[in-house]
């Protein structure tokens, strides 16, 4: 946990000292709000896109709403607890709830976040040279486009050959038999949950899912942008979710606390934007991710009959 304390901490002193903390209260006061009702409506538009999208690669073994609150159990997970468990939070809960195994539900959520790198690469080697004009920011892009396009490609032949896959396992884990043991079905639930990549209509219902996730969630930014920044446009919103999108994959506390605040300033700054307000649009959408998506993780793992002490232990011990 230090690394990721110390780099929160590290964000949040950096704040405390370039920006007015008075100007920031002034400009939560008089914000437009608005326009907050629509950006709500964003939002859980873009919870409602990902979930069915999830639920799609899941090949709709699980129900919409099961979908909807498991993926906000994960959400909340990330925002309360260490290690960044939110994503094995969900497969777990998954396979603590259904029939599905571990290993099933991990792969589907691996390849969400493949849909997801792509999408947010493709953002960015969209808005960075319009906003830099750099040449080596489009060469980054691009780099980062086929490091994505590698992946779905090695991932489809893995899915479409599982048979070749198993036999390569077996013989470069020969040496080591328990470990063949302990992976053997492990690997094969986890090509089962690659499925999605093998038909090109439930993968283009997937993208168009995620698309529209994404779509969603570049609108709410804007919305609430709007209540700070009258003037402000969507290549704003655009390039500020792709940016806070991969700066909160760097560690830090639970529930990213400083660090989605400085890359959000950060990246409102090249626009010209005044840090107290940049910050105080941050503290305001943070805060607003935060309750609702803990809100609705709580009712969920409720739901489940699970206390989140119990769901720390076992991912702890399923972590290890």
């Amino acid at each position: 946990m230090l690394p990721g304390l110390v780099i929160s901490i590290v964000a949040v002193a950096i704040l405390f000292l370039l920006v007015d903390l008075e100007a920031v209260k002034e400009a939560i006061q008089w914000a437009d709000y608005r326009y907050l009702p629509p950006a709500l409506l964003f939002f859980f538009a873009t919870l409602a896109a990902r979930s069915l999208g999830w639920r799609t690669i899941l090949q709709e073994k699980i129900s919409f709403p099961k979908a909807f609150l498991t993926e906000n159990e994960g959400y909340m997970l990330n925002n309360v607890l260490p290690f960044r468990l939110g994503e094995l939070g969900r497969a777990f809960l998954l396979s603590q709830t259904t029939s599905l195994s571990f290993w099933e539900v991990l792969s589907t959520i691996m390849v969400e976040r493949i849909f997801d790198v792509g999408i947010m690469a493709g953002i960015l080697l969209f808005t960075v040279p319009l906003i830099l004009g750099a040449e080596w920011a489009l060469e980054a892009a691009l780099v980062a486009g086929g490091l994505v396009i590698a992946g779905f490609v090695a991932l489809y032949l893995m899915a479409r050959n599982k048979s070749g896959t198993m036999k390569l396992f077996n013989r470069f884990t020969k040496p080591w038999p328990r470990l063949t043991e302990f992976s053997k079905d492990r690997l094969e639930s986890f090509l089962d949950g690659l499925a999605v990549l093998q038909s090109l209509p439930r993968f283009s219902r997937v993208l168009f899912w995620l698309l529209l996730t994404w779509a969603m969630n570049v609108s709410w930014y804007l919305m609430l942008l709007w209540a700070f920044v009258p003037n402000a446009e969507i290549l704003w919103a655009m390039f500020s979710v792709a940016v806070v999108s991969l700066g909160v994959s760097a560690p830090s506390t639970p529930a990213y606390i400083g660090v989605f605040e400085a890359v959000q300033v950060s990246a409102l700054a090249l626009f010209g934007i005044e840090t107290s307000i940049a910050l105080a649009y941050a503290v305001i959408s943070h805060s607003l991710y935060f309750i609702i998506t803990v809100v609705i993780g709580a009712v969920g793992l409720a739901r489940d009959g699970l206390t989140l002490g119990e769901v720390f232990q076992q991912l702890r011990k399923q972590r290890a």
